[in-house]
Formats: C-alpha cells, sequence, structure tokens
C-alpha cells in the first residue's frame, strides 16, 4: 500500500485540477482501510520519498488524526469515513515521536500539530510510555535531535495553556518529573547562548542552540500557565535567572541579511518576555523579588529594538510586559513626570509611527493593512501595542497621562505642520495617540462607548479630521484620509449626530479614491452609521438621506469595480447596509442593483476566494429580494430573470460552496410568490425532483439551507408538492437517521402535518410513527425526543388529540402509553426551550384529554405523567421560543466568515408561522381545555394526581389552583 500512497500523494501536487481531484478520491479510499494511517506515517518517514510529498503526506496524516482519531459528536456535522481502531492507534503512537525527532522542519510542523491532537485525547493515560521516553532523550547531546525531542514536548504541554489548575491538577500533577530535566537542559542551553555571545564567529549549530532555548522557555511556559507548581517554584529563581542571562544576552557575531525575518535570538526574547508576562499575571506575589530586573531588562531591549519587521514579535512581547506590570498593583514603577516620559519618547511614540514598510503595505497589500489596522481586528501590531500600553497609563495615571501625551501630540501636529508634503506621517502618529488616550471601552456596534474625558474629540475632529475629509482631492494625503475616517468610525457614538449626518456627503466623495484603503474605509464608516441605534431605533432615517441615496449606492457600486476593489468585503458589506436601511424604497432600483451583484456573482463563482465577500455578496441579493421585490408576478419575474442565470451555474457546475446561499434565496423567492397568491411556477418545480436525491443531502452543510426550501415548497404551494411527498419523507427517514440532523428531519415532517390535506397524510402516518419508534429505540437523544413531543403535540393540536392518539397507537396497541410516559412526558416536563410552547402546551393537552388510548385505567401512568408534565411545563414559566433555522434574531453583523457548516442569510430568514394563530393564549386553552375534561369525565384529573409521587405532586396542585380546580 505505501507505493500506491506515495503515488497518490504526488498526483495531489499535479497542475491538472482533474487528476488532483482523481487523487483526493483514491486517498478517500485509502482512509477507509484500517491500517492507512500507520502506512501513510511510514510512506512520510522515508528519506528515499522526495520533500513535498512527504510533506503532502504529512498534511493528510494531521487531518486523518483530526477526523478519524476518536469519534466525534454527530452534531459537530463531520461526516466521518472511520475511527481508527485500537491496535492501529497504538503503531502509529509507536511511529510518531521517532518521526517528530527526525523528520525535516517542513515535515515536522504537521506532525507536531497531529501529536497535539493525539495527545489531548491520549495522554497521559492511554500514552503512559511517552513522558519517560522524553525525558530519557533530553540527555541528548546531539542538538538536531535534541531540538526534535523539545519540539514534542512543546507540542504535548501547548494543552495545558489557557487552561485553570483545579481543571487538570492530576494531568498537571503526574508532568512534574519532567522538570529537573528540562532545567537542567535550560541550564546546560543557557550556558550554550553565553558562550555564543563571546565568539568572534559563530559555529554552524547556533541558530539550532538559540532554537532549543526558546522551545524550553515555550515548554516552561505551557507548564506554568495554569499556575504555579510546587516543583516549578523551589526551583524558580534557577529559571529566573535563566530567563535574565537569555533575555540580556548580545550575540555580535549573529547578523540577519533580512530585517524582514526574525532572528532566532529575537525570537528567544520575544518567548522570554511572553514568560515574563504569564508570571506578572499568574504568580505576582512570587514574581515580585524579580520584577525590577526584569522591568529594566525589558526595558534595554525596547531601546535597543529596530523598526524592522524582523522584530516585531520581540517588540510586542516587550510591550506587553510592561503594559501587564502598568496595570497590576505595582504600577507605582511608572510614576512620575519623567518615567512616563521616557516611556513615551522611548516606547510609545517610536512604535506607534507609520514606518516604511508599513507605508507599502498601505500602496501595495491594503487587505493586510486594513486586516491589522481596522477597528475590532485581532491582528496584534506594534501600533496596537503601544495604544494598549497609552491605555494602561490612562488608567492608573489619567491626568499626569494625558497632559504629557497631549503635549506629544501637539508636537506631533506641529512637526507635520512644518512641512505637509514630507511630514505627515507625524499627523498620523498623532491621530493614533489620540485615539489610544481617549478611546477607554469600545464595541464593534458602537465604536468607543466610553472616553477620556480630560480629551476634547469634538475639537480635535474640528481642527484636525474635518479639513483632511473635506479636501476635494481624493488622491491628496490618502494615508491621513484613511487615519481619519478610522477616527469617526471609532468615536461616531461620542460625536455630534450633525457631524456625523455631515460624514455622508464627504464618505461619497471618498468612494471615488482610487486608494483601496480610503474608499474600504469610507463604505465602513457609511455601514457603520447606517446600523447605529439609539433605544433600538436607528439613529437617521432614509429622509435625512433623502438626497443622497442615490449617490451613495452608485458609488459602492463603482468601488467595486475598482482595481484590487473586485472581491471588497467592507464595500459589499456597506451595499448590504444600505439596501436593509432604505428598506421598501429600494424598489425603484432593485432591478439594477441585482444586475450589478449578479455580474459579481458570476465573475466570484468560478473561483470563490472570499468567504466574508461572499457572504455580504448574498447577504445584498436576498435584502433586495426582501426589500425590493414585492410579490407579484411582474416583480417576480423581474428578480428571477436576473438571479436564476448565475444560480443555474452554481449548481450545474456544483460549486459547492454557493450551494446553501443559492437555497436560501430560492426559499425566499418561493414565499415571495406564496405571498402573492400565486401558483409557483414550473421551474421552481422542476427543480423539487433533483433536490430529493441523496446527492445534495450527504453534504451536511446543505442541509439547513435545503430543509429550509424544502419547508418553503411546502408551506407555500402544499397541492403542487403531493406528487412529491414520498419523495420528501424519504428525506426525512434518512435526517432522522442522523443524530446530527434529525431535529431537521422532524421539522420537515412538522410542515408536512401541518400544511398538507389531511387525507394525502394519512396513507403515511403509519410508517413515519414506525420510523420515529424505531429511532427512539436505537438512539434515544434528549434532542430528538424534544423533536418528537413538539410533532406529536402539533398534530394533536391541529388534528385532535383521539385523532392523533389513534394515529400513533395504531402501529402496535399500547405502544402510545409507553411513548407518553417515557419519551413525550419527560421531554415536555424538561426545563428549556421549544419551538412553540403554545403547540407543546395546547397539543399535550388535547392529547391528554381527547385520545380515547389514554382514557382507561391501564393508562393511569400515562395520563398522570403527562399531566404533571404540563402542569411542570406552565409552572418553569414562559420560555423564550427556540431559536429556528428561520429566526432573525442574530444580527447579520456577527458573521465572521464563511462556515462549512452552514451559513445562514440574515435577510433571507422568515417568521416561523404561528400553526395555532386561533389560539391567542396557549396557557387560557389549556385551562379551559382541563376544566371541562374534569367536567365530563367526573374528575378524572385529581385521580390522575393522586397517582403522582408526593415529589412530584407539587406544580399539579398549583396548576389546579390556578385554574380553579378544587
Amino acid at each position: 500500500m505505501q507505493q500506491q500512497i506515495q503515488q497518490v500523494l504526488g498526483q495531489t501536487l499535479a497542475p491538472d485540477p482533474s487528476q488532483i481531484k482523481s487523487a483526493e478520491a483514491a486517498l478517500k479510499t485509502f482512509e477507509a482501510q484500517p491500517g492507512f494511517g500507520v502506512e501513510l506515517l511510514k510512506v512520510v518517514s522515508l528519506d528515499s520519498v522526495p520533500l513535498e510529498i512527504r510533506q503532502q503526506g504529512a498534511v493528510q496524516f494531521k487531518n486523518l488524526v483530526k477526523y478519524s482519531w476518536e469519534k466525534m459528536d454527530e452534531t459537530s456535522g463531520v461526516e466521518q469515513v472511520r475511527v481508527l481502531g485500537d491496535d492501529e492507534k497504538e503503531q502509529i503512537r509507536q511511529h510518531i515521536v521517532e518521526l517528530m525527532l527526525n523528520a525535516p522542519d517542513k515535515v515536522r510542523a504537521q506532525i507536531s500539530e497531529a501529536l497535539t491532537i493525539i495527545s489531548e485525547f491520549d495522554f497521559p493515560e492511554r500514552w503512559p510510555s511517552l513522558l519517560p521516553s522524553i525525558k530519557d532523550r533530553l540527555k541528548s547531546s546531539d542538538l538536531k535531535q535534541l531540538n526534535g525531542v523539545l519540539t514534542t514536548t512543546d507540542s504535548i504541554f501547548k494543552r495545558f495553556r489557557g487552561q485553570y489548575i483545579d481543571n487538570i491538577s492530576n494531568e498537571l500533577a503526574y508532568c512534574q518529573f519532567i522538570i529537573k530535566p528540562l532545567l537542567h537542559v535550560a541550564t546546560k542551553l543557557t550556558g550554550a547562548c553565553l558562550e555564543l555571545g563571546q565568539a568572534s564567529s559563530l559555529p554552524d549549530t547556533a541558530n539550532l542552540t538559540l532554537s532549543n532555548a526558546r522551545l524550553v522557555l515555550s515548554v516552561f511556559y505551557s507548564l506554568n500557565s495554569p499556575g504555579l507548581t510546587d516543583e516549578f517554584e523551589e526551583n524558580l529563581k534557577e529559571w529566573m535567572d535563566c530567563i535574565h542571562k537569555l533575555l540580556t544576552l548580545q550575540v555580535p557575531a549573529l547578523t540577519m541579511s533580512d530585517p524582514d525575518e526574525e532572528s532566532p535570538l529575537d525570537a528567544l526574547k520575544s518567548v522570554a518576555c511572553e514568560c515574563l508576562s504569564l508570571f506578572m499575571e499568574m504568580n505576582e506575589e512570587e514574581f515580585a523579588q524579580y520584577l525590577e530586573t526584569f522591568v529594566g531588562d525589558v526595558w534595554k531591549q525596547l531601546v535597543d529594538v529596530g523598526d524592522g519587521v524582523g522584530q516585531d514579535a520581540l517588540a510586542m512581547s516587550a510591550i506587553a510586559f510592561l503594559t501587564t506590570v502598568a496595570r497590576s498593583v505595582h504600577y507605582s514603577l511608572f510614576a512620575g513626570e519623567d518615567i512616563l516620559k521616557q516611556v513615551c519618547e522611548g516606547v510609545v511614540i517610536p512604535n506607534i509611527r507609520l514606518r516604511e514598510g508599513d507605508v507599502e503595505l498601505f500602496e501595495m497589500n491594503w487587505v493586510e493593512y486594513v486586516r491589522r489596522d481596522t477597528e475590532g481586528s485581532d491582528s496584534d501590531t506594534r501600533r496596537r501595542s503601544a495604544s494598549e500600553l497609552v491605555k494602561a497609563l490612562v488608567e492608573k495615571f489619567p491626568n499626569e497621562t494625558t497632559q504629557l501625551f497631549t503635549g506629544y501630540v501637539s508636537a506631533l501636529l506641529s512637526e507635520a505642520a512644518s512641512d505637509p508634503t514630507n511630514k505627515w506621517q507625524a499627523k498620523d502618529a498623532a491621530i493614533y495617540l489620540v485615539t489610544a488616550l481617549a478611546a477607554k471601552t469600545k464595541t464593534s456596534a458602537a465604536g468607543a462607548t466610553t472616553t477620556n474625558e480630560l480629551v476634547n474629540l469634538n475639537e480635535f475632529y474640528a481642527s484636525h479630521i474635518a479639513p483632511e475629509l473635506e479636501d476635494k482631492n481624493v488622491e491628496h494625503r490618502t494615508v491621513i484620509k484613511a487615519d481619519s475616517l478610522r477616527f469617526v468610525t471609532v468615536f461616531r457614538s461620542q460625536l455630534s449626530r450633525d457631524i456625523l449626518l455631515s460624514m455622508f456627503p464627504k464618505c461619497i466623495n471618498l468612494l471615488s479614491s482610487p486608494d483601496n484603503v480610503v474608499h474600504s474605509y469610507a463604505a465602513t464608516l457609511i455601514e457603520r452609521l447606517l446600523a447605529m441605534k439609539s433605544d433600538g431605533k436607528s439613529v437617521f432615517r432614509t429622509a435625512d438621506l433623502e438626497s443622497l441615496l442615490q449617490p451613495i449606492l452608485e458609488k459602492l457600486f463603482g468601488a467595486l469595480k475598482m482595481p484590487d476593489s473586485g472581491e471588497n468585503e467592507y464595500v459589499m458589506r456597506a451595499i448590504m447596509r444600505f439596501v436593509a436601511f432604505v428598506g421598501t424604497a429600494v424598489g425603484p432600483v432593485t432591478s439594477a442593483a441585482l444586475s450589478e451583484l449578479s455580474a459579481v456573482l458570476g465573475a466570484v463563482a468560478r473561483n470563490p476566494t472570499q468567504p466574508s465577500f461572499n457572504h455580504y455578496l448574498f447577504e445584498s441579493i436576498a435584502a433586495l429580494v426582501k426589500y425590493g421585490c414585492d410579490g407579484s408576478e411582474a416583480s417576480c419575474s423581474s428578480v428571477e430573470s436576473v438571479i436564476f442565470p448565475p444560480f443555474q451555474i452554481i449548481l450545474q457546475e456544483d460549486v459547492q460552496e454557493f450551494h446553501p446561499y443559492v437555497f436560501q434565496i430560492f426559499s425566499e423567492m418561493i414565499e415571495k410568490r406564496g405571498v402573492g397568491g400565486q401558483n409557483i411556477p414550473d421551474t421552481y418545480m422542476q427543480l423539487l425532483q433533483p433536490l430529493l436525491t441523496p446527492h445534495f443531502w450527504e453534504r451536511h452543510g446543505n442541509i439547513p439551507a435545503l430543509g429550509r426550501l424544502l419547508r418553503a415548497y411546502i408551506r407555500t404551494c402544499p397541492k403542487q408538492i403531493e406528487p412529491h411527498v414520498q419523495g420528501i419523507l424519504g428525506v426525512f427517514q434518512k435526517l432522522v437517521a442522523l443524530k446530527s440532523q434529525d431535529h431537521e428531519g422532524m421539522y420537515i415532517l412538522d410542515y408536512l402535518l401541518a400544511s398538507l390535506d389531511p387525507s394525502t397524510m394519512q396513507q403515511y402516518l403509519g410508517a413515519i410513527w414506525s420510523i420515529i419508534y424505531q429511532r427512539l429505540q436505537s438512539a434515544k437523544t434528549s434532542k430528538f425526543c424534544k423533536s418528537f413531543m413538539y410533532t406529536g403535540a402539533l398534530f394533536a393540536a391541529l388534528r385532535g388529540g383521539d385523532i392523533a392518539g389513534q394515529s400513533m397507537d395504531s402501529v402496535q396497541p399500547g405502544i402510545l402509553l409507553m411513548i407518553v410516559q417515557n419519551v413525550w412526558s419527560p421531554a415536555l416536563a424538561a426545563p428549556g426551550a421549544i419551538t412553540s410552547e403554545k403547540i407543546a402546551l395546547v397539543g399535550s393537552t388535547r392529547l391528554l384529554t381527547e385520545s380515547p388510548v389514554l382514557q382507561g385505567s391501564n393508562a393511569n401512568a400515562a395520563g398522570a405523567s403527562l399531566l404533571q408534565a404540563i402542569a411542570a411545563r406552565i409552572a418553569g414559566g414562559t420560555h423564550a421560543p427556540m431559536q429556528s433555522l428561520e429566526d432573525g434574531g442574530q444580527d447579520v453583523e456577527e458573521f465572521s466568515g464563511y462556515s462549512a457548516a452552514y451559513a445562514k442569510l440574515h435577510y433571507a430568514s422568515t417568521e416561523e408561522k404561528d400553526w395555532l394563530s386561533n389560539v391567542p393564549d396557549g396557557k387560557v386553552d389549556v385551562a379551559q381545555r382541563l376544566l371541562q375534561y374534569n367536567s365530563q369525565s367526573s374528575g378524572r384529573l385529581a385521580a390522575l394526581a393522586a397517582q403522582l409521587p408526593a415529589d412530584k405532586q407539587a406544580p399539579v396542585a398549583q396548576l389546579f389552583k390556578n385554574i380553579g380546580l378544587q
């Protein structure tokens, strides 16, 4: 098999897409065979195999471990080919450490990730030999061998990062025997590093020595992340001594030809600073005696650090340590004007200023620049680190810090004014510094929510921001224009409404800028302003922007046509927000706007590469359908004529990423036609039959969207889909068999039972209940029980308890009593939301009071359990409805990227239909039915209540009291 695996791995690197697809299919076949993981690992370990094939094999092995090492939760949506057997796992555990020690770096990186995953599941219980083996190998004098050992150790112990010691105390205790050997290695490597500092020329092993020292500190960080253990505390002085020596180490003979590449010495010092920050946060008392020494060490690093990209990690971790100290009880180390002045001049200003590389990034790679700079980004930069230090100092020394830094802001602005053409970078630094000084807390929805009262934002805006934005030359001082737009975006909640209203024409002008960052920031500001709310209402109305609406939309579409902005997610998000803001007033331009978007969709469908852009593109289309299509034949036909061609291409060419989106918008269009009271055109009906084939449903990411589409068909045109009921029930049966998707199957059944003529469904009911009962027997999960209870209650509420009871009991006489007592009642009584509490209560009550099956003496236990469940659900208070797949409650701005599992379109969602709209209050209906039943049955409810154990009677007694039943 090894030769075949090697050959197929080589084919995955071929330039021919069809060959790659064939190779991937072959790998799937191999993956299903027991022993594949071991054979794959052997291929990766062979030195005779070309490196690129070994690397590809290592990637495949990592993914195999990720998805097949343990049985995954079925709710994950991942369809496992198989779960590796115990024998195969044991062989992998035996081989993988040796491979880690000897593999090339590129291969080792992937194997390291796989080992990390395995250790999360198996270490230490199922892999007791791992750590003793590592301990023995730590004695190796071979630096390359030691590097493999330390890389392996680092992979294993990274699991402790972010953990609380109480949660992993046993595992952490088990690992303590490795600490002394590790300290021995740390001491030895520290000595070797110090020797490098004295050398006039470096040995070939210099980089490996520094790399090994970095790995030791990384392991030290991981093992101390949950908290300081006794073993570490006993030897803390020795560890701190090593870190001090490594942090202050100078290696004059070590030079880097590329300033953008991180040196092994800087990487080592960066990890050392991270260790210091960890101890400052976690073990402040024990660390206090070393603090002043390390503050001095770190300060020296920041003074010496250059502005090359290669030293960014060191600069950021060093600044982060100072920030941690500034926020601690030891903040007095920064007290005094002279010290604050040194911090500002030595740390803040140098790291806030734009570098040449930043300007190049602005011009040459705008996407990366925006990612680093934009509000809410998770990307760490020197500027952001320096900004956090400023905020920490403002928290502890508000008056002194603000006064001092305001002086530096004035100096920077004066510097910029002295030569606006050549010294504009000083104004950029001033704007960034003011943002750091003023913004205390921020949210994505509102920007800065609390600010430093000592900073006059409105004055700064009027004097230094507004003039830049009012400049009609959109190609002049573009970085400053971007800074100014960012400033308004961040402080939008603090600036006056008049100022914000004046921003729209300024943004319209700046959308014409050929600079990608500028028109992206202009689009972002428009989007954020349109999303602003006050007391739950939009800050702006369409009437406020009436004369600007058309120019805004035109300019946004124009920005998409600019070079390198064809897939600009910020512009597309603004288009989406604009359509939603305008609402139904978008009607007259719907066709033109959809034509623009369809052209974009046709282009990106050939090669989808930008998930966020694609999502906002489909959201924009969905919003135009929602607000711009009135449901009339003319309106629907106009929309369909524009969006159907690219949708057909997506389905025909099997662009899988877009299938869920297309299905959701198809659902939206079907429902639009239903509003207009029309029959669904043949185009849609011809699509239905292919959608019932297994091909589409095998992809878990499609299932929620396909379920949504089927429900739209059923709800909108029940008569037209009657010939397809058997096929739809086949889908129902497939989904109910899957734990991760059973709720989707039941949801489809709900719509069939509620929408179709009872006579149509009658012939299938016996088979439906049998499928459900079989699933309950084979895998009774709480989720499925609750879904079934709701479906049964819906059926009883709509058709009557007598018909529902008889139907469900027809499969096997007496089975309903068991189902009610063991499934239905516990599911109803269980806390938590239900799709519709009204339906659950009314349907359950009708079953209890109307079903002949539940009236005999043999039914007392089942009847009592159902009565108690009804009472418990009512006593539990009103639960918020379960958020269904169609619930539009989540704001679209929370979208954080495409999900292969399912990306729901906010604007294609629909309100859940109230199947009991004739029942305004479910609890009142329940009370009336119970009173009537009790009267007609000669007080049977009391007899049922008496059947209950004492600890179950309280909610029933309360219910009787509330409805006036004595």
